[in-house]
């Protein structure tokens, strides 16, 4: 096999993966286009007495968290929208809840109202929005923001695989957060904090979002796997690529000639 003929297919994928990278990226997200729908999706979240009601300890980061058990929860639903805040919070002490994912159930996926593109779901400052126009029938109470609550590297990459479309169960306590700084705080970081949970699905703004510590997550059904997987193939493939192409170009400096194969 010639120099010339892997170079020509290196720039056919360069471009291929240019091409499929942006599209992939909304595609893989698009839960309109999510149609085969999990029955679990359907039943609304089950709130139970909490079996173990131990105040739950932990220190991350400059922090000392106290959890208070309020009740059990196992939610499932359809993934409308997913906000990580790692790079994007101004408080430090946020860094047990680096995902919020907006998450619909029951009648509101049952009639199909998610795929009408007048309606619209968006997160911004721990909070979800949605808003429609025109004649439209969406159930509030079928939706809430989930604060997921991670104490630990591996639950916090489990968590952070997922994406819009996606179907999920998760497993988990409803719990009321106090913090301590124990460190350096950031600017805007108070020396103590607290956050209430929401224990109703029927309230609405401030306040009105459930705090999960989470402790099990099933993946009922992937949004667009398909759309996923060219996505990680493209991103992936093209850093293979540049990093072929600088090898390439060290080799060419130093010896003044195009590799051989």
């Amino acid at each position: 096999m010639s120099y010339k003929y892997i170079k020509t297919t290196r720039k056919i994928a360069f471009w291929l993966f240019i091409i499929l990278l942006p599209i992939t990226f909304f595609t893989r997200n698009s839960y309109r286009q999510v149609s085969n729908i999990d029955p679990r999706v359907l039943i609304a979240p089950v709130q139970s007495e909490a079996t173990d009601k131990n105040i739950i300890r932990f220190t991350k980061g400059d922090f000392e968290y106290e959890l208070t058990p309020l009740y059990d929860y196992d939610i499932s639903g359809l993934i409308v929208h997913r906000m990580d805040y790692t790079w994007f919070d101004i408080y430090k002490y946020d860094s047990i809840f680096p995902l919020d994912l907006c998450m619909i159930w029951g009648s509101n996926v049952e009639s199909g109202v998610y795929k009408n593109k007048s309606l619209s779901f968006s997160q911004d400052a721990r909070f979800c929005w949605y808003q429609w126009f025109g004649n439209l029938t969406f159930n509030g109470s079928e939706l809430s923001n989930n604060h997921l609550l991670v104490k630990d590297k591996a639950l916090e990459d489990k968590i952070k695989s997922l994406n819009s479309g996606d179907q999920v169960r998760i497993k988990g306590k409803l719990v009321n957060v106090s913090g301590r700084n124990i460190g350096s705080p950031g600017e805007y970081d108070p020396s103590e904090f607290n956050i209430h949970s929401s224990i109703t699905r029927s309230d609405a703004g401030a306040g009105a979002c459930e705090v999960i510590y989470f402790e099990d997550l099933e993946i009922l059904k992937k949004g667009n796997p398909i759309s996923s997987f060219l996505f990680e193939a493209s991103y992936y493939g093209l850093i293979i690529l540049i990093l072929w192409w600088i090898i390439d170009l060290i080799w060419y400096v130093f010896f003044s000639k195009e590799p051989e194969f």
